[in-house]
């Protein structure tokens, strides 16, 4: 999940290449490159993950939490759009600058009196969740890359022994190097290729599942323990959470009312991102049991010779993907340094070196994240339940009463189509959130007591 329309960067200070922003009507003005770019935004380390997620909770369980979570997202995603358009209808905005932060501005701003002073400060508080889910992909981008490296090196020559903090540590370097400048390129060529590693890595893993012998489905547990369950919660709500992606991508659209026809680009992306997540997951979780890892690539052997690609095609695209993801929370971290008086009032070359610090120590500090805590599921679970939560589940039905509430007159069955609705969404997002972040940081706290040298 990336949103890739959050600045311009000459007025904050990013170096640019030039001036267009990564999704331009003639780039994204397609159906079929809308469904890639929220495809590519859905598919990622937590689809990896799942096969865990399905360990945690049980094969039955954990497909009824995987189609749960799908539709509600999807539905919470039409929703947003929704309000988004009647907005920008009713008011004249202009449709290319909405995005998902400006689009809660604008809704909290029309909506109710007593609530529109909050209007700066819901937006910051956005922007705050977003630049933490983004430094959050960039730990679990880091900690992937490092881990099946690492994997990789040890299945390949047994007798060497990988260390985790240093394979780490060169990557961190090797990220420096990258987006020590940030510029617009990383959005063209890297994406492109991390698009192609994903899907040919993806056709492997599946292959290797279906042709590898699936274990007796009666084996393994429908469900498992109400701890284990509340774990398993975050790693689905993170794998369908792209919410943010959805109005940059529609508003590019030249016939935007494509995108939510309900056999459009949003619904038939996520039908397929569903089968696609519900098949790695349960069969994957069907083929290795409880052997399963925090990532199904580290379970995926070195032969026959072919799946030996597996791990470094998925090393490739998610190294590529940590250059996409690093450039919003670079971008944002630039425009607050230029609310600091010495650093507005600097020369643009100092100005320029205190950009390129910062992002070193961010870099670093994505490393030190991961290396703290070096289990996938667990960091994957924690930002679903934190910060997906929040994005996906609590803010579109806490919008929905807002926008409706002036209006509540003139529809019919208000406090039951609205009200009672998005209370029960609220809560399965409070609980989620909540209940997810409990039990996923004790379990965290716990691997501590039971660590063991990487």
């Amino acid at each position: 999940m990336a949103t890739y329309d959050i600045l311009n960067d000459s007025e904050h200070g990013v170096e640019a290449t030039d001036d267009r922003e990564p999704l331009q009507p003639e780039e994204s003005g397609h159906p079929e490159l809308s469904s890639k770019n929220i495809g590519h935004g859905n598919i990622g380390t937590g689809i990896l993950a799942l096969p865990i997620a399905f360990k945690r909770s049980g094969l039955c369980l954990g497909s009824a939490f995987l189609l749960f979570y799908a539709c509600l997202s999807t539905y919470l995603m039409h929703v947003l759009l929704r309000l988004s358009e009647e907005v920008i209808i009713k008011n004249g905005l202009d449709r290319s600058k909405i995005d998902y932060t400006e689009a809660v501005f604008y809704i909290v701003k029309f909506g109710p009196e007593r609530f529109r002073i909050y209007k700066g400060k819901v937006k910051h508080t956005i922007n705050v969740f977003l630049l933490l889910t983004q430094i959050g992909f960039c730990c679990i981008y880091m900690l992937f890359v490092a881990q099946n490296t690492k994997y990789f090196i040890e299945t390949t020559w047994p007798e060497f022994h990988a260390n985790l903090y240093l394979i780490g540590f060169i990557v961190a370097m090797l990220l420096v190097l990258l987006n020590i400048k940030v510029t617009m390129w990383v959005f063209a060529i890297p994406s492109a290729i991390a698009l192609v590693a994903t899907a040919l890595g993806l056709v492997l893993i599946f292959a290797y599942i279906f042709s590898t012998g699936l274990k007796d489905i009666t084996s393994l547990p429908a469900f498992t323990s109400f701890s284990e369950m509340l774990v398993a919660l975050g790693i689905f709500i993170f794998s369908f959470e792209g919410i943010s992606l959805t109005l940059p991508i529609q508003n590019r659209m030249r016939d935007s009312k494509r995108f939510v026809m309900p056999s459009g680009v949003l619904n038939t992306t996520m039908v397929i991102n569903t089968c696609l997540c519900l098949t790695i997951g349960f069969f994957g979780y069907l083929r290795f049991g409880d052997t399963i890892l925090g990532s199904i690539t580290y379970n995926i052997p070195n032969s026959p010779p072919i799946y030996a690609a597996v791990k470094p095609l998925f090393i490739c695209a998610i190294f590529l993907s940590y250059v996409l993801q690093f450039y919003v929370p670079a971008t944002i971290l630039g425009r607050l340094m230029l609310k600091w008086r010495w650093h507005r009032e600097a020369s643009p070359r100092r100005q320029s070196i205190c950009r390129k610090i910062m992002r070193v120590f961010l870099i670093l500090f994505t490393y030190a994240v991961a290396m703290l805590v070096p289990h996938l599921d667990l960091m994957v679970s924690l930002l679903g339940a934190v910060s997906s939560s929040a994005l996906a589940l609590l803010v579109p039905p806490a919008l929905e009463l807002l926008h409706c509430w002036p209006e509540r007159q003139q529809i019919p069955r208000f406090y039951l189509t609205v009200v009672t609705k998005n209370a029960l969404i609220l809560a399965v997002g409070v609980f989620s959130a909540v209940c997810g972040t409990i039990a996923t940081s004790i379990e965290i706290i716990n691997t501590f007591g039971n660590a063991k040298e990487m």
